[in-house]
């Protein structure tokens, strides 16, 4: 955390020494993340504008440790770019953009509670349950996006985002602690149905993705 912390402020440092160029901003936007559970982030994020349409954004996602009794050694930590092309520019209405979005997450944890996983698949006729497990699951995902910027002022600005594709989660688990294979039925009468994380699954899992947000722009 201290690394990433001293990489951040290093970036931005040198954000600020080439404000005089006004082809940079700086961002910031509330960051939800599920490392395990759902839990606060910060994002913040450097933009670079090649031309009146076209940048390039990327940001960072991390979160604090979380006092959980059933977790330990939680990690997590994202770099997502996305290159922005701006499909029309008025001086009055709304202006909108599309881009391309790619995201890598970073998330490690240490299950000290004990629980069960799935080989390859969800859902099998059997499952592995164990008393302490060390979880690696990693994000990574690809999507279109849209969204309308807001001027507050010459320097200040917020964007309205939403976007969809595709991601993939790979897990991996290691240091399983008393790994007992047993059977496993699906219950098939759930009152709130969901899917179940992907990181129940000790292998790969494509799901779909998407995201809606706000972020906010100090434009140099």
């Amino acid at each position: 955390m201290r690394k990433f912390v001293l990489l951040t402020g290093l970036l931005f440092s040198s954000v600020l020494l080439k404000a005089q160029e006004s082809k940079w901003a700086v961002s910031f936007s509330p960051a939800i993340v599920q490392s395990p559970g759902i839990h606060y982030g910060f994002q913040p994020g450097v933009e670079y504008r090649f031309n009146d349409r076209l940048s390039l954004l990327t940001e960072f996602a991390f979160t604090m440790q979380h006092k959980d009794p059933s977790f330990s050694h939680n990690k997590f930590f994202r770099v997502k770019p996305e290159l922005r092309y701006a499909l029309q520019e008025k001086k009055r209405g709304l202006n909108c953009y599309a881009g391309l979005q790619a995201s890598y997450s970073f998330r490690k944890w240490d299950d000290i509670s004990g629980g069960c996983y799935f080989n390859e698949k969800m859902w099998p006729d059997s499952t592995t349950s164990y008393d302490r497990a060390a979880i690696n699951s990693s994000i990574l995902s690809f999507s279109i996006q849209f969204g309308t910027p807001f001027s507050f002022s010459e320097h200040f600005s917020m964007d309205v985002f939403m976007g969809l594709g595709m991601r993939m989660i790979f897990t991996h688990y290691s240091n399983v602690e008393n790994a007992v294979k047993n059977p496993y039925t699906r219950p098939t009468c759930i009152i709130f149905p969901h899917p179940d994380p992907a990181w129940y699954v000790n292998g790969t899992v494509k799901r779909l993705h998407s995201n809606l947000g706000i972020r906010f722009f100090y434009r140099f």
